[in-house]
């Protein structure tokens, strides 16, 4: 009986602390608003959930473990007095430890959940501890105001007193699970509504911020019209870029965003134009004899031909349109807000429990704030009203984020997609120098290829030749010194040979023919003097020019790792039809391929297969050089390790 007895004074005791932390996170917003009174509203929000914690577990008997905090740093005093903080010198600690509180407050995971905690629970979770008190006051309501006769007012009271008792204990415990939602340490359990709920928040915001960022791309586009309706075209070649800038800006967002990749259609710069046969620039039918101004008269051709600066421009228009359907959801959801959360201050009914909770004196004054705001031409919904208005608002713009969002992209996939003509151009153009790349690249090799014979091998079988002949005219005259030439000119043909060897090597190890990639890699890993951990996970062989490419390009990026590394680890996979070669080590760091560390030179071969070159070299290490080739394994693999 005690647990029916003290269960109803409990839930107003709850329903009384659920109204006071409402208020309070109010006063939390306006504390973050003033900055300097933040850190205090948070501490006093700490102290208002840890309270409410230890009434739902002695009440409700919700398992809420109180959070572990740690507190916030201290600032640290330097050597000559003064205090650092973010590169800035303080002479006292104040205003240092007052930052520092605030980037403690920022990195608090437990902040946000528990100011949800205090913003929601007026609205969802206090809904079934007020129905115990409610059941009371209609008991009290029909015995001091009975609007049937007494024969049926005071059993009707009776029965809703004791249904109030009756009910009391399960509607702590729904509070309690409600509590444990928010105010529980692990994370809320992910449901189908939460992950909706979720995705489509995201999606509001987003559509917004992208709806913005097409405006600016609309002020762009009237920056265009008034320049060509200014000077009849001739500042458009600096006016357009403003709004490619805009539209590209726009695209990072929009992959940042929504994952949706929209990569860039424009054409590239045309090279710069070749001197003639007097020595001038032609461009179009002008001649230029300064290549300066020849290269800078090729920037309108290059933009006006280019259609993608056209359909930029379209799209800025059209986007226009579908800007204020992409701020639909935010209202929505921001008046919705609203409803659920300001315009129920402005209830009469609250005055009450308010000035209860901050003292009888202000009871006046909310009773005043609320008659005041319910008069029909001061307030869009009355107090009561606004809450199941704002929360059908809020789902409605929520549900119309999606659908918008999906719209949107399709518009952006529409006209800020390369074309098929610009696709193919940019394929064409990708293939012309690539091509012109592995021509420079083979042309190398055989000079390459060429010196190493004309200077080492051919050099040491003429000396060989030499050799020969002075031994046939000394074999009779001098035999001893004729054996001694015999030996040098054996050592000489060894060293040869050794040359020839490791320069077919070179061309193509034997290893990399017989074996594979894999162990061709195991085998240079071996003749390197420093570790090198090598992991290979190829079920089949490559194309024999594929298998080529990915040995040297490994080998050289195992060479510039070595310079400076004391650790080496080499993975090779192949995975939905791409050959993965990953070298990292544990050097400083630091690369840059334009510091001619042959990572250039690693690019330059991988794309003649399209393939990609990934640096990841931060300062102090590690570096990691990933590389990727498209292919398709060809064969099992024969090797046997």
């Amino acid at each position: 009986m005690t647990r029916f007895a003290l269960a109803v004074p409990r839930c107003v005791a709850l329903v009384v602390l659920s109204v006071a932390g409402f208020a309070y996170g109010h006063f939390l917003v306006l504390g973050a608003a003033l900055v300097i009174a933040y850190p205090l509203a948070v501490s006093g929000q700490f102290r208002l959930t840890a309270l409410a914690r230890r009434l739902t577990r002695a009440w409700a008997g919700a398992d809420l473990p109180d959070p572990v905090r740690s507190s916030p740093p201290t600032p640290h005093r330097r050597e000559d007095g003064w205090y650092a903080h973010n590169g800035t010198l303080f002479r006292s600690p104040r205003v240092p430890a007052f930052l520092l509180k605030l980037d403690h407050y920022a990195k608090d995971p437990t902040l946000r959940q528990e100011w949800l905690w205090l913003i929601l629970t007026p609205v969802t979770g206090v809904v079934p501890i007020l129905v115990p008190p409610a059941l009371i006051a209609a008991g009290v309501f029909l015995l001091v105001s009975p609007p049937w006769p007494l024969a049926w007012s005071v059993p009707a009271a009776i029965g809703a007193v004791v249904a109030a008792f009756l009910l009391a204990p399960a509607a702590l415990r729904a509070y309690g699970l409600w509590a444990g939602v928010l105010l529980g340490t692990g994370e809320p359990p992910q449901t189908a509504v939460s992950r909706w709920v979720t995705r489509a928040s995201a999606a509001t915001w987003r559509g917004a911020g992208l709806a913005g960022l097409s405006i600016a791309a609309f002020g762009g586009l009237l920056l265009n019209l008034l320049a060509a309706a200014l000077s009849w075209g001739g500042l458009l070649p600096y006016t357009l870029p403003v709004t490619r800038s805009l539209v590209e800006l726009y695209r990072r967002h929009v992959g940042r965003w929504t994952g949706t990749d929209l990569p860039a259609p424009y054409r590239p710069y045309p090279p710069s134009p070749s001197p003639g046969e007097d020595g001038n620039y032609r461009v179009g039918r002008v001649l230029y004899t300064d290549l300066p101004a020849a290269v800078q008269a090729q920037r309108p051709g290059w933009l006006f031909g280019d259609p993608a600066t056209w359909r930029d421009q379209l799209w800025s228009l059209g986007s226009v349109v579908l800007a204020p359907l992409s701020f639909v959801p935010a209202v929505l959801v921001g008046f919705g807000f609203y409803g659920l959360f300001c315009q129920p201050l402005t209830w009469v009914g609250w005055a009450v429990p308010i000035g209860l909770i901050t003292g009888y004196w202000a009871t006046p004054f909310y009773l005043w704030f609320g008659i005041e705001h319910i008069q029909p031409d001061a307030s869009w919904l009355p107090g009561w009203a606004s809450m199941p208005a704002g929360l059908a608002m809020t789902l409605l713009g929520l549900g119309l984020a999606n659908p918008l969002m999906r719209l949107r992209l399709a518009w952006d996939r529409f006209l800020l997609t390369p074309t098929a003509a610009t696709v193919l151009a940019s394929r064409v153009a990708h293939l012309a120098t690539t091509r012109a790349d592995a021509v420079d690249v083979q042309a190398a090799e055989l000079r390459r290829i060429e010196r190493d014979l004309h200077d080492g091998a051919q050099a040491r079988l003429i000396a060989v030749g030499l050799s020969l002949a002075a031994v046939t005219r000394l074999l009779e005259t001098d035999p001893m010194r004729a054996r001694r030439l015999l030996e040098q000119a054996q050592e000489t043909s060894a060293a040869a040979l050794a040359e020839l060897r490791s320069l077919v090597r070179g061309i193509h190890p034997p290893v990399l023919a017989e074996r594979g990639l894999g162990d061709a890699i195991r085998a240079i890993a071996l003749d390197t003097p420093l570790p090198v951990d090598v992991d290979v996970d190829l079920p089949g062989r490559l194309d024999a020019p594929v298998e080529s490419a990915a040995y040297f390009v490994t080998c050289e990026a195992l060479t510039n790792a070595a310079r400076c590394a004391a650790h080496i680890s080499i993975s090779l996979s192949h995975r939905a039809g791409v050959l993965r070669m990953v070298v990292t080590d544990d050097g400083p760091g630091g690369a840059d391929p334009a510091a001619g560390t042959g990572l250039r030179g690693i690019g330059r071969r991988l794309a003649t297969f399209d393939g990609t070159l990934a640096l990841h070299s931060p300062p102090g290490g590690p570096t990691v050089v990933t590389m990727e080739i498209p292919c398709a394994l060809s064969s099992p693999r024969t090797s046997t390790s």
